[in-house]
């Protein structure tokens, strides 16, 4: 292969949904050259590299070495139901707690019926010990119940399951340190007030699929302010451009590894390749609409085009 051959620039994609990310910048190891980088005093913190760890330092530091790591790898419909996960929650320091629950047998968490009076009885309330929370590994969690997180002031990043249809009513409410959410492509419903008083939300995948109740994201300052400022009348609107811009940087990063692919798979010049890898577009099955306006960005800068496209990537970062 030759050493001119087009890099594997989809590795630019920074909409991970993987838990395994930068604490700081938020990128997922699969958009990286290179793994994540451990935090040498507590070994649970992650970065890309030293900029990305002194960043995140100021905040870091005060919990570095008091930080604790909970898997619950078997058996967590009981011990949400006993209530003896919280419990022990409760014994630990604010904001010090990286929850992971990877059981597969579970199917939900907290009760989609809950009545809005009590919400001192759901799973994760007033749980200020929790730092992050990564359901990735229940995969056939569908339900997330009403006022699961209520209250967990502390709780800066949560990972969700593909598996997931349903997030109750106030299910995070009051949870005033979240900073992003990535909703899955199967949510179909977003229950009232879910993200209530999520006041440094900024960041939120919002899939086409899901319904929203009332006020879902009812003083969400931070995000009201983005919206506001993008020229959105309301959150919703805004959330479901966004999407629209991750939908198609998703497909252009899609048509950018075929293309490498058959650049790096051809024979003769690196023009040869090139035109080559080209000439396969026009049978791609993703609509000539899309397969278009890839080969526009494609021709921006002329030769390759990689200059054209990854400005063009950005653009949704």
């Amino acid at each position: 292969m030759s050493n001119n051959a087009t890099p594997n620039i989809a590795s630019l994609s920074l909409a991970s949904t993987e838990s395994h990310c930068c604490w700081y910048c938020g990128r997922g190891e699969d958009a990286l050259p290179t793994k994540l980088q451990k935090c040498g005093r507590c070994g649970l913190a992650v970065y890309c590299n030293r900029d990305c760890q002194r960043g995140d330092w100021k905040l870091h530091k005060a919990k570095c070495k008091r930080l604790t790591e909970i898997v619950v790898e078997k058996d967590a419909k009981n011990q949400l139901r006993s209530g003896a996960l919280k419990r022990r929650l409760g014994t630990l320091s604010e904001g010090t707690v990286i929850l992971t629950i990877r059981d597969p047998d579970i199917t939900t968490i907290g009760d989609m019926n809950f009545a809005n009076v009590r919400p001192r009885d759901a799973p994760f309330y007033d749980c200020k010990s929790l730092l992050r929370v990564d359901l990735k590994g229940c995969t056939k969690l569908t339900s997330v119940g009403t006022g699961a997180f209520w209250d967990c002031t502390s709780l800066t990043s949560v990972v969700l399951p593909d598996s997931l249809t349903k997030l109750g009513m106030q299910a995070f409410f009051g949870c005033s340190s979240l900073t992003s959410v990535v909703l899955p492509d199967s949510l179909t419903e977003l229950g009232r007030m879910a993200f209530w008083e999520c006041s440094s939300l900024m960041s939120v995948v919002l899939p086409d699929s899901a319904e929203l109740g009332d006020d879902v994201f009812l003083q969400c300052d931070a995000l009201e302010q983005k919206a506001t400022l993008a020229g959105f009348d309301s959150v919703e609107l805004y959330l479901r451009d966004r999407y629209k811009s991750i939908t198609l940087r998703k497909l252009v990063l899609r048509l950018l590894r075929k293309y490498n692919r058959a650049v790096n798979y051809s024979d003769g010049t690196e023009a040869e390749k090139h035109a080559s890898a080209l000439a396969q577009f026009p049978a791609d099955d993703s609509g000539s609409l899309e397969v278009g306006l890839f080969l526009q960005k494609m021709s921006i800068s002329g030769g390759d085009g990689v200059i054209g496209l990854v400005g063009y990537i950005l653009e949704f970062v």
